[in-house]
């Protein structure tokens, strides 16, 4: 075996960067190797003489991890700006296109386990690097790092600049005045501080930092809330105020849910829905839509009230980004909870999304799940759930469900198949069942919405039983 392709195939970037376990794969070794890699690529399109952000997440050892690539930078003659703290992904994005540098880098795991980190690119247009330039990266990283230097660090503290414009965006005084009882859930993330720092009255829950975060993943999930939702609802009896609304941001604040005054949890194909209810009805902006081929047929009713062309991607951010670039987009989403408004950045951004959620509730005086309900009594209920099963046989599971289409799956007549991004089987009722298999690593995930609670339930079930079956 050839021991350069061995040593090197452990760099292999996914939907969003580099990441890998810290000290196994994830090492200072490594990470100078893919930075030099990085380097390569900007010297060979031209780009390094326009400088670069460096910032990082709470994560264990992020800062050092920043700091370090941040060295190997300035060793290669490039102009480094290093963040002065922990920040949010959107922040370094922001930068890039503010500032007018080449690219940024961001050391972060997203919601990945707390014993992972990982390493963005973001672009010189303010957003996650395409496929094409990541796979340029892997292809240019060297067996032997760089020189490291401090001589062209210049350590910079990008949030005011941030503020300013997401300030802009929004009506904060409508917020202030409408006696919201505003609450923020960071999940001990780098988001921590910045919905205050806009000057909102906010109670943060999980606001320090934590490098295990509380013993779960930092992804705004119910099983990763319990703590967030019990606060939620003793605030909103302690204040008797019904007007209680939580945002949920993930660990380096690009993915946002919410969680209502209620305690009822507000996923995230349901936020995309109030956000499209928002921009379109009270701020009355106009653009076309995008979201991924795994988010809710709820999406396509509103876009069709709303008369805006909706338009669906492959699942991942990179695809509703390169539309936002092309287009005129007013919404774009991903299931997982990343959305970008039309007016700043083709980027995810979780405090922006959490704004405007909390600016809908101001202009409606009424709680998310009022909103919520009002929406689907109107155009029917949809609940969602997904599972992420390992599996060896994840792809292969896939490709035989293609070659043998059911007729019937969870005793319900199949409508209609759709393979845009794994093999998806729609039910008569608008229900449906999505099979994808990771690209990086051995997992199959299975995402569903159904009409009830109980229906989610039943076809999980059966794609649960159709992999138990096959991989045995």
């Amino acid at each position: 075996m050839n021991p350069k392709k061995k040593s090197l195939s452990i760099f292999k970037f996914g939907t969003d960067g580099w990441r890998a376990r810290i000290a196994d794969d994830f090492t200072f070794d490594n990470l100078r190797l893919v930075t030099e890699g990085f380097i390569a690529y900007l010297k060979e399109q031209g780009l390094d003489k326009k400088g670069i952000a460096v910032g990082y997440d709470n994560r264990f050892q992020s800062e050092d991890f920043a700091r370090v690539a941040a060295e190997v930078c300035s060793g290669a003659g490039l102009k480094v700006f290093l963040t002065k703290s922990s920040v949010p992904s959107p922040v370094v994005s922001y930068s890039v296109k503010n500032m007018g540098l080449a690219a940024g880098i961001m050391i972060t795991a997203s919601h990945n386990p707390p014993d992972w980190n990982g390493f963005k690119i973001k672009e010189s247009f303010g957003g996650s690097a395409f496929p094409e330039t990541t796979k340029a990266v892997e292809a240019l990283i060297p067996q032997n790092p760089g020189s490291l230097s401090e001589k062209n660090i210049e350590v910079f503290d990008p949030q005011p600049e941030y503020i300013k414009k997401i300030a802009s965006l929004v009506d904060l005084e409508l917020i202030k005045a409408s006696k919201l009882k505003l609450m923020v859930d960071p999940m001990h993330g780098s988001g921590a501080g910045y919905f205050a720092a806009l000057g909102l009255p906010i109670e943060e829950i999980r606001g320090w930092r934590d490098p295990l975060f509380g013993g779960v993943n930092p992804e705004p999930l119910p099983v990763n809330l319990e703590e967030s939702i019990s606060a939620v609802k003793e605030t909103a009896l302690k204040y008797s105020s019904e007007l209680t609304g939580c945002i949920v941001l993930d660990g380096d604040a690009d993915r946002v849910a919410a969680i209502d005054g209620s305690g009822r949890f507000i996923n995230t194909h349901n936020v995309f829905c109030l956000l499209l209810r928002h921009l379109v009805v009270h701020r009355g902006m106009g653009g076309n839509v995008v979201k991924t081929f795994n988010m809710s047929q709820l999406i396509d009713k509103l876009c069709r009230l709303y008369e805006r062309k909706l338009q669906v991607t492959p699942i991942g951010f990179k695809h509703v980004a390169d539309l936002m670039l092309k287009q005129d987009i007013l919404l774009g989403g991903e299931e997982s909870g990343g959305m970008g408004i039309k007016g700043f950045i083709p980027e995810r951004d979780g405090v922006l999304a959490g704004l405007n959620l909390f600016e809908l509730m101001a202009y409606e005086k009424k709680t998310m799940g009022q909103i919520l309900d009002e929406m689907m009594s109107e155009h029917g209920y949809f609940y969602y759930n997904r599972a992420d099963i390992h599996t060896e046989k994840a792809k292969s599971l896939v490709e035989e469900l293609k070659k043998s289409p059911p007729k019937e799956f969870a005793g319900k007549p199949v409508a209609r198949i759709e393979t845009l991004d794994g093999y998806k089987l729609i039910f008569e009722d608008e229900s449906w069942i999505l099979f994808r298999a990771s690209g990086t690593e051995p997992l199959l995930r299975v995402y569903v919405e159904g009409r009830s609670d109980q229906d989610v339930k039943l076809i999980l079930a059966a794609g649960d039983e159709l992999v138990t079956c096959s991989s045995t």
